[in-house]
């Protein structure tokens, strides 16, 4: 070693290392190659016009600018044949040369609904001067909230079941439109903006309204393919900013990932962190027929779950308009020489050739009804984890073969699958690249419509209140109160064990949550964890004997006109509790009420209208009537006379000082009339509370209602109750073991008749055609199946379907497992708590305590 050398060693050994000794022009070279984004088109964003300029990418070797947009819409649930009709305008209304791309992603990034949902707790209710029982509640609602956050973020990479594949995510579709204009032509960019409003409308007409993205959502849709740790990262993903002075595209990626290009996939590390895998698949094969409504099997099979997406995926439909006359003109002779090959001699060795001719003469009959044609390819982009990879794999080309799609692996190709694959790449360059790589075939625009990933699962409405998650992991926020166009009253039906109490108890817990104030009628006591957990208040009625609570219904009237439509259906529930009465008695009984109102007032009891009516007479010049008497003696066990007077003599004092109020009816199961009548009194009693408060929302759930509401008048008392209810911004909900239950009566048949909102778990097949012959649900077959698939999985999940004015779908509730033992009904559960709750432990304590024990035996 000479002198020089030794100096080195000695200072400078940083600088002796073996990559030194790489040629200097070799480390120039390195260092001037472009990154993996410089393969993508996105130059820079236009504030003004709101349009993406764009430019080759890594694909020609002569710069070429364009002009792009993205409308990301909402994926419909289904399609029909006026659906499919009026997408085929989007490829007539775009000049030749234009790239049209329709992507759907299945995106692990279900957050942003989570915190949306977590951050509905109103900020008034944190208020220092609320005092500590009300810091407590919120403290419990943001604590059941973390863990159930923590539970559903861990389904966005790996199953939440433990015996099925099943993940949680958020499916986007986007339709992106390149344009071979020029961005810096204020002409090109007029036409694109023209272009771009013919593309709303027709979507529009589709049921399918999007917005523009800007460059923020252009940046954090295609970072998930650069970044990894953004997919696999919990779904905590950190959101990006815009920056106007660099290019779009070196801002996608960051330079502690590194990518290496294999054989078949692209594999990225981030600062040395767990290899992850990018593979990418086009479509070599297509069936025969396919609709539009089939695409929504191609994320996985809603009734086999064996055929599932196992991870995050983009698939992508991507057409460039044709010239109409040089299109045709080709197609004509293709479909001459096709025709004349068919007839050939080999023809009969070839049957493909037949095929072939059927093809073309499709083709030329798509030009004669003025329709055109395109070239179209189909990218599927799977992304994983390397030991995920080859189970992906198998899964997605499982998926699409179940429907007649025959997948190929891009080998060598991966870099310009990449780009075909990813929203508004489809610039002049790379259509050119993937023509000369013979990897995009001629098919009739209806063909591009047909195959148009647009096809998902149902997201619920605008707030999302309830979150449930479809069959292939679509989560599903949805309020009852967006229903602008309606009601908000809701019904419940299920058969027993299929988690209907639990629906209900996740439904109550979600709107006290949200700010609002909870009644519920029960017999059963299946809401009292619950209520001791959040500190509610829970009313049990008992009998006559030990009652002290009054339910006087003159204490609660406030307008005597107003509140007539209650109080007459309901004295004459008391004098007729089996069937409605005559009109005769009707009318003198509502005379009667009036008649002592005005003497007594709020004073008043039912007393006073029994002794009215004794007298046979409503006035003193009137004659005696004997179905005045008859009706009075109907009266007469409500009264100080009877044996329910303690429940009406005196003021009412049943007071609902809590957000959450149980009433719990178990003890008067054995007396019918009773029952019903106190279920409606607790009800007008509700309506009174809903009047005081009318910018606060109400939800007052009536649970095996069949049960509870009589026969008589309470028909027409439930219909004025349902009506009051949306006037104060309140909601009433029944619930129900079948759906049969609310045939049975003029009271049920009210109940589900005002109820906008129809949630059914498990159902007999005979009780889904009930629904169908009575009006409430337009069934065909296709509904048929959905709904009598329906099922519960105790320990996983309860699927509901969801039938509403706002949108209907097939959603599974999933809770973690303190909420699941919360929830629970099961008399094993129920009395593990209450031992420990004889204990002295509280009920959330007592939770805790069986959560770790159960955990730890696992």
């Amino acid at each position: 070693m000479g002198f020089a050398e030794i100096l080195r060693e000695a200072f400078l050994p940083e600088r002796n290392a073996e990559a030194d000794r790489l040629p200097r022009q070799l480390l120039r070279e390195i260092a001037q190659m472009p990154r993996l984004t410089g393969i993508l088109p996105y130059l820079a964003w236009q504030e003004d016009a709101r349009l993406f300029a764009l430019d080759q990418g890594g694909f020609g070797e002569r710069e070429e600018h364009a002009i792009g947009f993205c409308i990301e819409t909402l994926p419909q649930t289904g399609a029909n044949d006026e659906m499919e009709k009026v997408l085929a305008s989007l490829f007539v209304s775009c000049p030749p040369g234009t790239g049209i791309q329709v992507s759907l992603y299945g995106s692990p990034h279900i957050l942003p609904t989570l915190r949306e949902q977590a951050n509905l707790l109103p900020a008034s209710s944190q208020d220092e001067e609320e005092g500590s029982i009300q810091r407590r509640h919120d403290n419990i609602y943001r604590h059941l909230a973390r863990r159930r956050i923590d539970h559903y973020l861990k389904g966005t990479s790996e199953s939440i079941f433990g015996h099925q594949t099943y993940l949680l995510r958020d499916f986007r579709s986007i339709i992106s439109v390149v344009l071979p204009l020029d961005p810096e032509l204020p002409a090109d960019v007029d036409e694109a903006l023209r272009i771009r409003e013919s593309i709303h409308a027709t979507l529009k007409s589709a049921h399918l309204p999007g917005h523009d993205w800007g460059p923020d959502h252009l940046i954090n849709f295609v970072a998930d393919f650069f970044d990894h740790s953004r997919l696999f990262g919990g779904g905590k993903a950190e959101s990006l900013t815009w920056n106007a002075e660099l290019p779009l595209r070196s801002q996608l990626s960051n330079l502690e990932i590194a990518s290496r290009v294999g054989d078949g996939d692209i594999r990225f590390r981030k600062a040395g962190g767990e290899e992850s895998v990018l593979q990418l698949f086009s479509v070599r094969q297509y069936p025969r027929y396919f609709r539009l409504s089939g695409m929504n099997y191609l994320i996985g099979d809603p009734y086999q779950l064996a055929l599932s997406m196992p991870c995050p995926f983009l698939i992508t439909m991507g057409a460039v308009a044709l010239d109409y006359e040089s299109a045709r003109t080709r197609a004509q002779m293709k479909a001459a020489r096709a025709t004349q090959s068919a007839g050939s001699y080999l023809a009969h060795f070839q049957p493909d050739l037949q095929e072939r001719k059927r093809d073309w003469d499709m083709v030329l009959k798509a030009f004669d009804s003025g329709r055109t044609v395109v070239g179209m390819y189909h990218q599927v982009c799977l992304l994983s984890k390397v030991e995920d990879a080859s189970r992906s794999e198998h899964s997605v080309r499982a998926v699409w073969r179940a429907r007649g799609f025959d997948l190929t692996k891009d080998f060598y190709l991966q870099h310009q699958a990449l780009a075909a694959t990813l929203p508004m790449t489809l610039t002049p360059s790379l259509q050119g690249d993937l023509k000369q790589f013979g990897r995009i075939s001629t098919k009739t625009a209806d063909n591009a419509v047909m195959t148009s990933p647009l096809i998902a699962e149902w997201k619920g409405t605008k707030t999302p209140v309830m979150t449930l998650f479809g069959r292939r992991g679509q989560i599903i926020g949805f309020d009852l109160f967006d229903n602008t166009g309606g009601n908000f009253n809701f019904a419940v039906a299920a058969l027993s064990g299929s988690g209907k109490s639990v629906f209900v108890n996740e439904m109550t817990y979600r709107y006290l949550g949200a700010g609002a104030k909870v009644w519920i009628i029960d017999v059963g006591r299946s809401y009292k964890n619950l209520c001791e957990l959040i500190d509610g208040e829970f009313i049990e009625f008992s009998d006559e004997r030990q009652n002290t609570i009054c339910l006087n219904p003159f204490s609660m009237i406030i307008d005597i006109n107003a509140d007539m439509e209650m109080v007459l259906p309901l004295l004459a529930q008391m004098a007729s509790p089996r069937e409605s009465l005559d009109n005769y008695s009707y009318t003198a009984l509502g005379s009667a009420i009036k008649r002592v109102w005005d003497a007594k007032g709020r004073a008043a009891t039912i007393t006073d209208i029994y002794e009215l009516l004794q007298t046979g007479r409503l006035s003193n010049v009137g004659e005696y009537e004997r179905d005045l008497s008859r009706l009075a003696t109907a009266l007469e066990p409500y009264t100080r006379h009877g044996v329910y007077a303690s429940y009406f003599e005196g003021e009412s004092n049943i007071q609902f000082d809590k957000d959450f109020v149980v009433l719990e009816l178990e003890e008067l199961k054995s007396k019918k009339d009773l029952q019903s009548v106190v279920m409606q009194l607790i009800m007008y009693r509700i309506t009174q509370e809903m009047y005081r408060d009318r910018s606060r929302r109400k939800l007052v759930i009536i649970d095996e209602s069949w049960d509870l509401m009589g026969t008589g008048a309470s028909g027409g008392f439930i219909e004025a109750g349902y009506r009051r209810a949306r006037k104060y911004g309140g909601s009433f909900g029944t619930i129900t073991q079948s759906v049969d239950d609310y045939y049975k009566n003029e009271a049920t048949k009210a109940a589900i008749n005002n109820a906008d909102w129809l949630f059914l778990l498990r159902q007999k097949p005979e009780n889904i055609e009930r629904l169908g012959k009575e009006g409430k649900l337009s069934l065909d077959e296709w509904l048929k199946r959905q709904l009598g698939s329906v099922s519960t999985e105790h320990g996983y999940y309860s699927e509901i379907y969801i039938h509403s004015p706002m949108g209907s779908g097939l959603g599974r509730l999933i809770l973690d497992p303190f909420s699941m033992l919360t929830y629970s009904t099961r008399a094993e559960d129920y009395e593990a708590i209450k031992r420990l709750r004889e204990q002295g432990v509280s009920v959330a304590d007592a939770i805790e305590q069986l959560v770790a024990q159960r955990e730890s035996r696992t």
